[in-house]
């Protein structure tokens, strides 16, 4: 019965080992490439190519126990950082670039032939763009590489790593600069001198402002000076109609009642001439009504 139990231990020990070298599981993150004594014979849950997705084969899966391999290969997007790359922009400053680059297997296959191992696949990427950001850092000035195209100068490093590794099953997705670094007293002269271009520009813009501020103000001066004249111009014209107009009254009344017309005339005259309690030394003759109230005004103003 002992001897029994000891075997099934065994059976089963066995059939782990057998099952374990048997099956294998492809992850939804994963790909899966099937060798047979090294030469690669199938390929499992691969990605997709010209935007499509392709099959969806993770899950567990059969191999032939010793005869075949299986290599796993990650699916998914991956990064590597590269950092310290020295630099020598177009205008002979130097910078320390530090750079990060997000990549993907495209083809497993040509990936596994080239590289084997991702140690290895990152150590020629690394290589490549390292080589591209001097190259195309290298063809333009520090202040475009600090505050210029950033966006322009990544897209032309990317497209560089991508054809440096078309052949080699990677799709270098993305690449950008975190930190470009200038050594601290070329630093120091580089923002001065941006800080005096942007002085200058400022300058540049309020003198202009100032410039268009007097034409303006000028404009309106002499906006000014026509309405007036205008007004002044309309103003004389609206008196001198008012003044005819009053004199032709004045004509049509006179001719109406000519007696009457003289009679207040000389009430004016008098109401202009007489104060009370004065004497009136001087005042108009014959003025007919009038004479009366002179002779009362005369001997109100007498001495008593």
């Amino acid at each position: 019965m002992r001897a029994f139990g000891w075997l099934i231990l065994i059976l089963s020990v066995l059939g782990l080992i057998v099952a374990s070298n048997v099956f294998f599981v492809v992850r939804q993150s994963q790909q899966a490439i099937v060798l047979e004594v090294g030469r690669p014979v199938r390929l499992i849950n691969a990605p997709g190519s010209a935007g499509k997705p392709g099959p969806d084969e993770a899950g567990l899966h059969m191999k032939i126990p010793i005869y075949q391999q299986v290599e796993i290969i990650d699916k998914r997007n991956m990064g590597l950082d590269i950092e310290g790359i020295e630099v020598l922009a177009s205008d002979q400053r130097r910078l320390r670039v530090d750079a990060f680059v997000r990549w993907r297997i495209n083809d497993p296959l040509r990936y596994y032939q080239r590289f084997r191992t991702e140690d290895a696949a990152e150590s020629q990427l690394m290589r490549i763009t390292t080589s591209a950001i001097r190259e195309v850092l290298g063809d333009v000035p520090v202040p475009e590489i600090v505050s210029g195209q950033r966006a322009q100068l990544m897209g032309r490093i990317r497209q560089s790593v991508n054809t440096g590794l078309a052949a080699d099953g990677i799709d270098i997705i993305d690449v950008r600069i975190r930190q470009a670094d200038l050594p601290t007293e070329v630093a120091e002269g580089v923002y001065n001198r941006m800080r005096t271009a942007r002085l200058q520009e400022a300058q540049r813009i309020r003198s202009e402002g100032e410039e268009r501020a007097r034409l303006i103000r000028a404009q309106a001066e002499r906006e000014k000076t026509v309405i007036e004249a205008q007004a002044r111009e309309q103003s004389s014209i609206i008196r001198g109609e008012g003044d005819a107009k009053a004199s032709e009254t004045y004509a049509t009344a006179y001719n109406k009642d000519p007696e009457f017309f003289r009679f207040q005339r000389a009430l004016i005259a008098c109401e202009t001439a007489i104060q009370e309690g004065t004497q009136v030394i001087v005042g108009p003759q014959s003025l007919g009504i009038c004479d009366q109230f002179f002779d009362s005004a005369r001997s109100a103003g007498a001495p008593r």
